[in-house]
């Protein structure tokens, strides 16, 4: 319950009161305390006994109120309440967006009276809180004697009503604003990914409990330069332009999935996934397939020299010499898997033996030259597009050429008769990238994560698909070499794969 000092007069000086008024309403931004000052400041500028302060919602409803009645029991405040805003001044104003002055309440049709109230009112006034054409609150204003205000009063009331309203907008935006960050510092500490946030000066801002785990950090690193976390694991991350995705080692051998994004306003995020335990499963499957694969070698050769003997016999039948040939023909494209198989298996175990300074731009028409007649049996056109002088890269001149080759075997593949392939080199800064176009049917986005997975393929998606390695091994090739894939397409629009490589980078570590 608010109350009028009855020892002070109202202020002759409006502007003085309105200036006051401001200076109250902007002393602080929650929502409650500015609710209150809005009632007792205005019950003190107005000489009011009491008065009312009711927030609304879009519809109307009242969500938060102060009301004069104190000795109202809490169980009742609610049916008081609507029963002032569907027949008292208050629901008036509303319903009529102005304010409204009671001269004589026991002669006003607008004011409701309650039985058994201890609170005399003669006479009322009451102003609603207007902001973007929606009426946000009523401020209600109440005197024991009739023909206690006046329509300076009143005017006095609208005043104060609209800065009140300004005052109480910005509380909730404020309160809004406050209970997201809190809803969203809850979801963020709850993740079991790890995230690092910081300014737009790289020094952390926060992290959550799984970074500091992943991190393996001592102590809250607020404040501290990004670079100085991990033994110095980000520095290199944080040193190129988001938005990054890659895997990051640490010194402890633990491997993580990191997303770095920039944040509207400056600064970064940073999302780790410890995939130290996905990636020991992986090896244990690669070398599985790689033995089995290596076991399969033995009994396959002496199946395919015996399917070579029964094809050779004079006495076999035509439809029976045509079965041998088949047999040949898959024994082939088995041992042609097999040999992939261990392929990809001896690129994993470390390349870096072979690196030495290698001009693409050779290894670009090569490759090229290579595919020619593959492409003219086709009607394919296929072009070669230069955009400047290449740079030498540190790598292996034969597993660039398998590289590209996938690639480009690939695009002549699900290209179709009487289309274009182009293969396009470029040398950004730090980076050289090489992109081969092609006017193939496309991808769907949603399938563009299987990819470059082993053995994936998209079934019923994609027409004359291999065994699902050509694009694994493109992946594995160029993240030895410490650059990263991509692939842009579109259903009907052709697709764009391609990779990137740092101009000057040291041997890639060799896996044990």
């Amino acid at each position: 319950m608010s109350t009028a000092d009855t020892s002070s007069s109202p202020p002759s000086d409006r502007v003085h009161v309105l200036y006051e008024v401001t200076r109250q309403f902007a002393s602080t931004l929650e929502l409650e305390a500015v609710l209150g000052k809005v009632l007792e400041t205005t019950v003190r500028a107005v000489a009011a006994d009491a008065g009312s302060i009711f927030q609304l919602d879009a519809n109307g409803f009242v969500t938060r109120s102060i009301l004069a009645r104190g000795d109202v029991p809490a169980r009742v405040g609610r049916p008081i309440v609507d029963a002032v805003m569907s027949e008292g001044l208050a629901g008036w104003v509303f319903r009529e967006r102005a304010a409204a002055l009671i001269r004589d309440t026991r002669r006003d049709p607008r004011w409701h009276f309650f039985p058994d109230d201890k609170l005399v009112t003669l006479s009322a006034m009451a102003a609603p809180l207007v902001r973007q054409d929606r009426v946000i609150g009523i401020v209600t204003m109440m005197h024991h004697e009739p023909a206690a205000f006046g329509d300076a009063d009143l005017e006095l009331l609208a005043a104060i009503a609209a800065q009140a309203a300004v005052a109480i907008e910005n509380a909730t935006h404020y309160e809004e604003a406050r209970r997201e960050r809190a809803r969203l510092a809850a979801v963020i500490a709850s993740v079991q990914d790890g995230i690092v946030e910081t300014d737009a000066d790289d020094r952390v801002v926060r992290v959550n409990p799984a970074a500091v785990r992943a991190l393996g950090l001592a102590a809250d690193p607020s404040g501290q330069p990004i670079a100085a976390l991990a033994d110095g694991a980000l520095a290199a991350l944080y040193a190129e332009a988001p938005p990054i995705a890659r895997e990051l080692v640490l010194a402890d051998g633990r491997v993580l999935d990191c997303a770095l994004v920039e944040l509207p306003g400056g600064g970064k995020l940073l999302g780790m996934h410890d995939i130290s335990t996905l990636k020991h499963l992986d090896a244990l499957k690669s070398e599985f397939v790689a033995h089995v694969a290596h076991d399969l070698r033995a009994p396959l050769g002496v199946i395919q020299g015996n399917a070579w003997l029964l094809a050779d016999l004079p006495q076999l039948a035509d439809d029976d010499r045509s079965v041998a040939r088949e047999i040949l023909d898959a024994i082939q494209r088995m041992r042609s898997l097999i040999d992939v198989v261990l392929d990809v298996g001896r690129i994993e175990m470390g390349i870096a033996a072979e690196f030495e300074q290698v001009a693409l731009e050779r290894v670009l028409q090569m490759v090229l030259a290579a595919h020619e007649a593959p492409a003219r049996r086709k009607n394919i056109a296929l072009a070669l597009e230069l955009c400047d002088a290449l740079p030498p890269v540190h790598g292996s001149a034969i597993r660039l050429e398998q590289a590209i080759a996938n690639l480009l075997g690939n695009a002549l593949k699900f290209t179709p008769p009487g289309g274009t392939v182009r293969v396009r080199a470029a040398h950004d800064g730090e980076w050289l990238s090489v992109h081969v176009h092609d006017s193939g049917p496309g991808i769907a986005p949603a399938l563009h994560g299987q990819l470059f997975r082993k053995f994936s393929t998209l079934g019923e998606h994609r027409e004359h698909e291999g065994n699902g390695l050509g694009l694994a091994i493109v992946r594995t090739l160029v993240e030895a070499h410490g650059g990263r894939v991509s692939v842009e397409s579109e259903v009907g629009r052709g697709s764009v794969f391609g990779f990137r490589l740092p101009v000057s980078a040291p041997p890639a570590p060799e896996r044990t």
